[in-house]
């Protein structure tokens, strides 16, 4: 019969040859480049977070409801620092009168009460001693911090006398003030 016998220098072979085996495998994996399943670029310009049929109430230190926002969808994009709306609809109330505002597109950025509507933007403020007056445009800025209603491309002012177009309109929520510039035009005959 025959005995197998293993020699010493076969088993250190053995030994020698599985241990650079998994060495091998361990360098090949370690340096394999990482695989994402969606590309980085994409990811970049893809937003962090969305929410769908958004409604937001804010109220002042009373317990008054000061604004109401209402949205389609909005989309967060950190990069950005920006959130976008798609279909918003604000609204604001104040002692002195109040603005609703509409439009397919909307931007706020992080940190701020400021609101762009952009693309078939428009806007009615309702001032308490005077009539409400209508803005349309290609955008409305809302700037808190001088509580204005800025209109700007394609803008239109619509009251009880008339239309008045110009590049741009701004109204301001705590007045009947109202500043226009650029090409003003008007058409001022009694309309309602």
């Amino acid at each position: 019969m025959f005995k197998l016998v293993r020699s010493a220098p076969v088993r250190s072979l053995l030994i020698i040859s599985l241990s650079l085996g998994a060495l091998a495998f361990s360098l090949w994996y370690g340096i394999a480049p990482k695989q994402n399943l969606v590309g980085t670029e994409s990811l970049s310009s893809s937003p962090d977070y969305f929410i769908t049929k958004v409604q937001v109430r804010e109220f002042n230190a009373e317990g008054v409801m000061v604004e109401t926002m209402n949205a389609e969808q909005t989309l967060h994009y950190t990069a950005k620092s920006r959130t976008l709306l798609e279909y918003p609809t604000v609204e604001h109330f104040s002692p002195s009168g109040s603005w609703n505002a509409q439009a397919e597109k909307g931007a706020i950025s992080d940190g701020s009460n400021d609101i762009l509507l952009t693309d078939n933007a428009n806007a009615t403020k309702k001032h308490l001693q005077s009539d409400d007056i209508k803005l349309t445009a290609d955008s409305i800025h809302y700037q808190d911090a001088n509580q204005s209603l800025t209109s700007q491309g394609n803008a239109k002012l619509i009251s009880t006398q008339g239309e008045t177009t110009a590049e741009t309109i701004t109204t301001y929520v705590n007045s009947e003030d109202v500043v226009m510039t650029g090409s003003v035009r008007g058409k001022y005959e009694t309309i309602y």
